[in-house]
Protein backbone atom coordinates (compact mmCIF):
# COMPACT_ATOMS: atom_id res chain seq x y z
CA UNK A 1 0.00 0.00 0.00
CA UNK A 2 1.46 3.52 -0.93
CA UNK A 3 1.80 5.97 1.70
CA UNK A 4 -0.35 8.33 0.75
CA UNK A 5 -3.34 5.58 0.54
CA UNK A 6 -2.27 4.56 3.72
CA UNK A 7 -2.69 7.83 4.91
CA UNK A 8 -5.74 8.57 3.66
CA UNK A 9 -7.46 5.84 5.19
CA UNK A 10 -6.20 6.91 8.25
CA UNK A 11 -7.43 10.29 8.21
CA UNK A 12 -11.03 9.01 6.85
CA UNK A 13 -11.26 6.34 10.07
CA UNK A 14 -10.25 9.35 12.26
CA UNK A 15 -12.82 11.57 10.54
CA UNK A 16 -15.73 8.98 11.27
CA UNK A 17 -14.60 7.93 14.71
CA UNK A 18 -14.49 11.73 15.60
CA UNK A 19 -18.33 12.47 13.80
CA UNK A 20 -19.26 9.28 16.04
CA UNK A 21 -19.95 7.23 12.80
CA UNK A 22 -18.33 4.07 14.14
CA UNK A 23 -16.93 3.22 17.68
CA UNK A 24 -13.58 3.03 19.76
CA UNK A 25 -13.82 -0.67 19.47
CA UNK A 26 -14.17 -0.70 15.37
CA UNK A 27 -11.55 1.91 15.14
CA UNK A 28 -8.89 0.38 17.08
CA UNK A 29 -9.60 -2.87 15.11
CA UNK A 30 -9.67 -0.93 11.67
CA UNK A 31 -6.44 0.85 12.63
CA UNK A 32 -4.81 -2.51 13.68
CA UNK A 33 -5.76 -3.76 9.90
CA UNK A 34 -4.43 -1.02 8.77
CA UNK A 35 -1.18 -0.27 10.45
CA UNK A 36 -0.64 -4.15 9.97
CA UNK A 37 -1.31 -4.46 6.01
CA UNK A 38 1.14 -1.13 5.68
CA UNK A 39 3.66 -3.47 7.15
CA UNK A 40 3.73 -6.04 4.58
Amino acid sequence: MEREELQAQIDELMRQYGAGEIDGETYQRRMMELTSSARE
